[in-house]
């Protein structure tokens, strides 16, 4: 211990931390001296920096670079005639002798001995900074001073505590360039430490000159004894607290267990056998029944299950490893897939809204009708949205909600100079009935009255003539829609008897009223060339609009005559 500590107190010591200032202000010197010596060669110079660390960096970097040009390298510096290695241009005679100075200030003695005064400080900074202070180097022995010598013992501690402190005080002033004041040292107590020592060898000498052999083992081992007793209550709460570690980690594997995904998936499974499986074969076969009637014969079947979810695949009645989409045609497959997607709607708790986009897409008249009696059946318990292109499809939804009694909202999506996607109410003209095309014609006639009303008469005859080519349509439509109730509709793949009987409440004066009105459009449309003689004039704003309302009463007549038989 002592020669430790002697060797703390030489390295920390008074002499030994000056030597190290001393060296820091030599190295400060001979840098002060190289820079002069920089600055008196160079100081002519245009650009500043020369001889400073930075730029003989740059001119190191420079030779390097040029002794590995080649096979065997280019002599640095260049001389007259040669070839720049940094900005490629030939060396005149005023550039070689700069270069030349520059090479003799890198070899002279200032710079040399600033260099080596650096490196110097650096090794005495590093040796510093890497002795070991540290207290446990001399615990053991500091333990058994202690017993005799207590005072010593802390005034060891004091000591490594002091020399810690003006190591770092030193070391700061070294890298900081800062030096602070060293605290004063605090002397060691070498001669407490000497007398100790000697009287512990002395007992130790005596102890093996005059202890028996047996005596001896016997004493040692009940000294073992003895600290081991000392140190079994530190133990018994070591070995209950690695007790109640295992316990803990028993608990934890155990509930690892539990928790794996193939066991949450087996549970899962289970759970999906006994109740989600039968709930959801038997809804989707009744959706297969009201979509498909009996023309597709396959089953949902669990086909296994993955991070805890089960799974489900469509497997055909008769034949169960093919493949549904290799027999099954495009109708087909849509049939199926909507009899999945309303198996899985059936078996959720809430009632949201559904968005169909086309779901009739590739559907032929028998499938489009099922679907439709399908999503109006859907409609009773939550909002249905169809965006659809068929236009008998919306027939048939529209039908067969008004028959159900579900409220029905029909609207149109356009494209324009508004933009893309622009809703308008009802549908287009060649999808509304006579109701609705007799409210477009009325706005139609009172915004060509406004063109009338200023005089612009190209406008109001263009306008005019294409009112009465859509009055013509709508009347023909009043033959279908009004006329025969709804019976029979043009695309529809079914005749609705129950109407039959409205149809007996037309009259000779109802087909006078068509006639007249229908001909009148005759007149005026523009699919007839008429005469350059006979190019008459179309009617006053007041006479389209009375026309109008002729439709709109001659079907109101009808409508309320039907009414009274139904």
């Amino acid at each position: 211990m002592l020669s430790t500590l002697c060797e703390i107190e030489k390295v920390c010591g008074d002499d030994a931390l000056k030597a190290v200032i001393e060296q820091r202000n030599q190295a400060d010197t001979a840098r002060k001296v190289a820079d002069a010596a920089a600055t008196s060669a160079f100081g002519d110079l245009e650009i500043e920096g020369v001889g400073t660390p930075v730029w003989k960096g740059l001119w190191e970097s420079a030779r390097s670079y040029s002794q590995r040009i080649g096979n065997n390298g280019i002599d640095f510096p260049p001389t007259e005639g040669d070839i720049c290695v940094l900005c490629h241009q030939p060396i005149d005679t005023e550039t070689a002798a700069r270069m030349g100075r520059f090479e003799t200030f890198i070899k002279a003695d200032t710079e040399a001995g600033a260099e080596r005064a650096k490196a110097a400080l650096d090794a005495a900074i590093k040796v510093l900074a890497q002795f070991r202070i540290d207290i446990r180097l001399v615990s053991a022995a500091r333990k058994s001073l202690s017993a005799r010598d207590n005072d010593a013992a802390g005034q060891i501690l004091k000591f490594m505590a002091c020399a810690r402190l003006r190591r770092w005080q030193a070391l700061k002033g070294l890298v900081d360039g800062e030096q602070q004041e060293l605290v004063p040292p605090i002397n060691l107590p070498s001669a407490q430490i000497e007398r100790a020592a000697a009287e512990i060898r002395a007992y130790a000498s005596s102890l093996a000159a005059t202890a028996d052999p047996a005596a001896r083992n016997h004493l040692e081992t009940e000294l073992a004894e003895l600290q081991d007793g000392k140190q079994a209550d530190n133990l018994i709460s070591i070995g209950n607290a690695e007790i109640e570690r295992l316990k803990k980690i028993a608990i934890v594997d155990a509930c690892l267990g539990d928790m794996a995904t193939n066991a949450i998936t087996r549970l899962g499974n289970q759970i999906a056998d006994d109740l989600i499986t039968p709930t959801m074969r038997d809804q989707f076969r009744q959706e297969i029944v009201e979509l498909a009637a009996n023309r597709v014969h396959v089953e949902v079947v669990r086909s296994g299950g993955k991070f805890g979810s089960p799974q489900y695949e469509i497997r055909f009645l008769s034949k169960p490893e093919a493949k549904v989409g290799d027999v099954l045609s495009e109708g087909e497959q849509t049939c199926v897939a909507l009899a999945s997607y309303l198996t899985e709607l059936a078996n959720a708790s809430h009632t949201s809204a559904l968005v169909f986009d086309d779901p009739v897409t590739s559907l032929d008249h028998r499938w489009r009708n099922k679907v439709a009696r399908r999503l109006i059946s859907e409609a009773g318990k939550r909002q249905i949205i169809v965006f659809t292109h068929d236009l008998i499809f919306v027939n048939d939804l529209h039908e067969m909600g008004s028959d159900s009694g579900i409220p029905i909202r029909l609207s149109h999506l356009t494209r324009g100079t508004e933009g893309v996607g622009v809703v308008n109410d009802n549908l287009p003209w060649r999808a509304s009935g006579v109701r609705d095309r007799v409210d477009k014609l009325e706005k139609a006639a009172r915004t060509a009255k406004k063109l009338h009303e200023v005089s612009d008469e190209e406008a109001y005859r263009h306008e005019a003539l294409n009112i009465y080519d859509e009055l013509r349509a709508a009347w023909e439509r009043g033959v279908e829609d009004v006329v025969f109730a709804g019976v029979i509709l043009r695309h529809r793949d079914y005749i609705k008897t129950t109407h039959l009987k409205k149809v007996v409440v037309l009259e000779e004066a109802d087909v006078d009223a068509f006639q007249a009105g229908f001909e009148k459009c005759c007149d005026y449309i523009k699919a007839h060339d008429p005469s350059r003689a006979r190019d008459a004039e179309p009617p006053e704003p007041d006479e389209l609009l009375a026309d109008i309302d002729a439709l709109k009463t001659w079907a109101e007549t009808l409508h309320t005559k039907q009414k009274a038989i139904s």
